[in-house]
């Protein structure tokens, strides 16, 4: 059987392709490893193509002399009509698109079933996440009139979205398929989504969607890596390290917010964990931290937390793997009563190493945490991260970034 020839981008394909890699916006979210790794590959192709002209067209032009003259200014000739073709036609391919788009908005306008309308939008939302879409326009309520359900599946997740006639959300279920996620099941997950559709803030649902979505297709991807059993473990640290501020502080929580580590927060205006780390001093001022004690203290998220600046925790691509938490345990966190000696004697303990925080709250100790080494038996790293996203995002200096990847890990003091 004749092997199929390789593919390859050609000059013109891969500079459209990085001009499309430049227009990132600067406070966009991006995963900087996959842009680099484009970037790289563009440029190589680039590279390739060029290197195989000069060996192969050039090479026969230097042997054929001054007669090949006439004949290589027509090929020339022609790879630049070839390549203001294939420009024209990945300029008129993305014309089509927004087109195509556009053709659709208008007759989501035009059609009188608003049910339906809001029926293909959640479908074409989903199917660009990956999610299997069922539709269910049998239903009717207790009044007689038809009820639409939109099922949006996963491997582990399932998203039931009821819709009446007017297109109106009448309740949106996050469900988890697997026994041992029956108690993340949280009604602040469907109110947010539900709160979304109400303001037709599709943007907002996408993105909410879509965190939920990821964890999903993880799961699926790394295998046995469980990346929702990682979010809870992570929250209970969370809280752990907010506990013990708040005992250092006397329950002085605008402090925690402001100097601490931040307040954990769990499916606050977004689906998993969140950290309030900044708030406007006004609202400092101004606000009942008491109530706010309460409503935490109540498992509850308090409305003051949703005005403060965030850190939106998620995971994405890398091109490193790494290890997550250690089978042995369920968090990353020491108790105060473990040491290095303790873990290093016992379970699997000659695969765990303990680490300290680079920078700590002046009223705290750093805070120590159990990392797995590359030798612990049967497991696999995987390709993935932790990823923080700033909620607003923030422009900053390359000097303060640089101390922010000191801070965190990333980058080594003095490179």
């Amino acid at each position: 059987m004749q092997k199929a020839p390789e593919q390859k981008n050609s000059i013109s394909s891969s500079v459209y392709g990085i001009q499309q890699l430049l227009q990132i916006h600067a406070l966009g979210v991006v995963n900087l490893d996959k842009v680099r790794h484009q970037f790289l590959q563009y440029i190589n192709d680039i590279r390739s193509t060029c290197s195989q002209f000069e060996t192969e067209v050039l090479g026969d032009v230097v042997k054929m002399g001054a007669g090949a003259d006439p004949a290589f200014r027509k090929h020339l000739t022609h790879l630049k009509e070839q390549a203001q073709l294939e420009s024209t036609v990945m300029r008129v391919k993305n014309i089509l698109h927004d087109t195509k788009c556009a053709v659709e908005n208008a007759l989501n306008e035009r059609e009188t079933s608003k049910s339906k309308v809001q029926t293909r939008k959640l479908e074409k939302l989903a199917q660009s996440m990956g999610l299997m879409v069922f539709v269910d326009a049998s239903q009717r309520n207790d009044a007689g009139m038809p009820i639409t359900t939109i099922t949006l599946g996963g491997t582990v997740i399932v998203v039931d979205i009821d819709i009446d006639e007017a297109g109106t959300v009448l309740k949106c279920k996050v469900t988890y398929v697997s026994e041992e996620l029956q108690e993340d099941q949280d009604d602040r997950v469907d109110q947010l989504l539900a709160r979304n559709l109400h303001a037709q803030d599709y943007d907002l649902f996408k993105r909410n969607l879509e965190a939920l979505a990821l964890l999903d297709q993880l799961n699926v991807k790394h295998t046995p890596t469980d990346f929702f059993l990682i979010t809870r473990g992570l929250l209970a640290d969370l809280k752990s390290i907010f506990n013990q501020e708040l005992l250092l502080l006397s329950n002085d929580i605008a402090s925690i917010l402001m100097e601490g580590h931040g307040v954990p927060n769990q499916h606050l205006d977004y689906p998993g964990i969140s950290i309030s780390y900044w708030i406007n001093k006004e609202l400092v001022l101004g606000n009942d931290w008491n109530e706010a004690l309460e409503s935490i203290t109540r498992g509850e998220n308090h409305p003051s937390f949703s005005l403060a600046s965030k850190v939106l925790i998620s995971f994405e691509d890398s091109q490193k793997p790494n290890y997550f938490i250690p089978p042995v345990r369920k968090n990353y966190l020491l108790d105060f009563d473990e040491s290095q000696s303790s873990i290093k004697e016992g379970e699997q303990g000659n695969h765990l190493e303990v680490v300290a925080e680079p920078s700590c709250p002046a009223f705290m100790q750093p805070m120590r945490f159990v990392k797995m080494l590359s030798s612990y038996p049967n497991i696999s790293p995987v390709p993935v991260r932790f990823v923080a996203k700033l909620d607003p995002p923030i422009p900053a200096a390359d000097s303060i970034i640089r101390k922010l990847m000191v801070i965190t890990g990333t980058l080594s003091e003095g490179m």
